[in-house]
């Protein structure tokens, strides 16, 4: 049986949430799981076109269409079937188009596991919140700092080579940078951390909790402008740019922003 399309922004009903049941696939990326448990994307994770991701990711989060299609693009890359139109959600797992180590909610691949959400990563990336209520550009930029150093620390002590190049560092700072994007507002970075929670933790949009999609579509611009603040407020700037081989900030700054239309995901 062919899945629906995807509905409307104003057809969404945001209250029919369900977990997914037996038979049904899930990500690694909380948002996409999050859209398939609302329904907005196919509740049984198979079969969505570009279509139907583009349409899911702009109507009911305001991605901008641009993102949205090449994010949808890259989804489909990931079906081992070279000639499909579709990917099913388990497919985005594979290493290196989408997923990526360093992730602020799953295991890296070395590890085994690199699709479920882990409990324990999680704990020790929101911990860094503390008692806040609300994120901001140095907390966040420290919570994604601090997992890189975990990720690092792991691959040593299983004397395992951990790469973390410039490549990663894009995903790793899109990553936040979009959730910051589109839980909150992206000029300031600041989201409540009930939000970030529930959408990871329990993979739902904060929707009954007063979650809104952002009013204006996020675009490159926006990306940059948080990616920009993330890095600015980032204690360990310069040893992470020593790290990735670019030498100094200003040429971190420069390839993040300038590569993350290439590397734009969702988590």
């Amino acid at each position: 049986m062919a899945a629906e399309s995807p509905p409307n922004q104003a057809e969404i009903d945001w209250t029919k949430w369900r977990r997914p049941e037996p038979g049904e696939v899930r990500s690694p990326c909380p948002m996409l799981n999050s859209l398939a448990n609302h329904g907005v994307l196919p509740r049984d994770g198979k079969g969505i076109t570009k279509e139907m991701a583009v349409k899911a990711l702009t109507n009911a989060i305001n991605l901008d269409v641009e993102i949205a299609k090449f994010f949808a693009s890259g989804a489909i890359a990931t079906n081992p079937d070279a000639h499909a139109h579709s990917f099913d959600l388990t497919h985005v797992r594979q290493h290196g188009l989408i997923e990526h180590d360093v992730s602020l909610t799953r295991d890296d691949i070395a590890f085994g596991d690199n699709n479920t959400f882990n409990p324990e990563i999680w704990k020790s990336v929101v911990g860094t919140y503390g008692d806040s209520k609300e994120t901001n550009f140095a907390l966040a930029s420290e919570a994604r700092y601090n997992r890189v150093i975990a990720c690092k620390k792991a691959h040593e002590a299983a004397d395992k080579e951990f790469i973390y190049g410039i490549k990663e560092a894009i995903f790793s700072y899109g990553e936040t940078a979009l959730l910051m994007c589109l839980l909150g507002d992206p000029k300031d970075g600041k989201i409540p951390v009930e939000y970030l929670r529930i959408l990871v933790e329990e993979e739902r949009l904060p929707y009954e909790e007063g979650w809104r999609r952002v009013a204006q579509p996020v675009t490159q611009k926006d990306m940059k402008h948080i990616v920009f603040n993330l890095i600015h407020a980032n204690e360990h700037k310069s040893a992470e740019a020593s790290e990735i081989g670019l030498g100094t900030v200003h040429a971190l700054q420069n390839a993040v922003t300038s590569l993350l239309p290439s590397y734009c995901v969702i988590m």
